[in-house]
C-alpha cells in the first residue's frame, strides 16, 4: 500500500529553524472545490498574520497550484497539502501531492482553455519551483519576496506557537 500525505510537511522546509518564521498547513481532499477552499485557507491565514500586501497574488497562485495538484498530481482518493510560510525574506505557498508526475510550464495554443497555470504562477510570484518530498510525490511552491512587496520584515524572534497553528 502506498503511503499517503499526512499533515506533516517537515521535508518542505528543512532549513526552517524555530524562531525564524511561522507556518500553517492544511490537508484537502482531491475535489473540484478544493482550489476555492485552499484559497480561503491561505487568505484567512495571511490576514490573521497581517501579511496582506500581496494577498490577491498569493490567492491566485494558490488557486493555480492547487488546481494542478487536483487535476494532474494527486491520485484518486489521495489528499493535497497546502502550507503557508512567513519567513524572514519571503512569504511562501507550497502545494504537496503524492503524484509522481512533475509539472512543466508549457505554452498552450491560443484557443486552448487550459494549460496556463504555471505561466500565471511564473508571472505573478517572485519565484517558483518544484522539489522532491520524502516519500511519494512532490512539492510545488511559489514565493513572494518581502523586499519587493513592501511587507514588513519579521521581528528577530517570533514568539508563540510554531508549526501548525490552525
Amino acid at each position: 500500500m502506498a503511503s499517503r500525505l499526512t499533515n506533516q510537511a517537515t521535508d518542505a522546509a528543512p532549513d526552517l529553524l524555530p524562531g525564524t518564521g511561522r507556518h500553517r498547513t492544511m490537508l484537502f481532499p482531491r475535489r473540484r472545490t478544493t482550489p476555492r477552499t485552499a484559497r480561503d485557507f491561505v487568505a484567512t491565514t495571511l490576514t490573521e498574520w497581517g501579511e496582506t500586501s500581496r494577498l490577491d497574488d498569493m490567492r491566485l497562485c494558490t488557486s493555480e497550484l492547487v488546481t494542478n495538484a487536483v487535476l494532474h498530481g494527486a491520485p484518486v482518493g489521495r489528499l493535497v497539502l497546502v502550507r503557508v510560510e512567513s519567513l524572514d525574506a519571503e512569504l511562501r505557498i507550497e502545494v504537496h501531492d503524492s503524484g509522481e508526475k512533475r509539472p512543466t510550464k508549457r505554452v498552450p495554443e491560443e484557443s486552448a482553455v487550459d494549460g496556463r497555470g504555471l505561466l500565471i504562477v511564473a508571472a505573478t510570484a517572485d519565484s517558483w519551483g518544484v522539489k522532491e518530498r520524502t516519500g511519494p510525490g512532490k512539492c510545488v511552491w511559489a514565493a513572494f519576496d518581502r523586499a519587493k512587496n513592501g511587507a514588513a520584515p519579521l521581528p528577530p524572534h517570533t514568539t508563540g506557537p510554531q508549526g501548525d497553528t490552525s
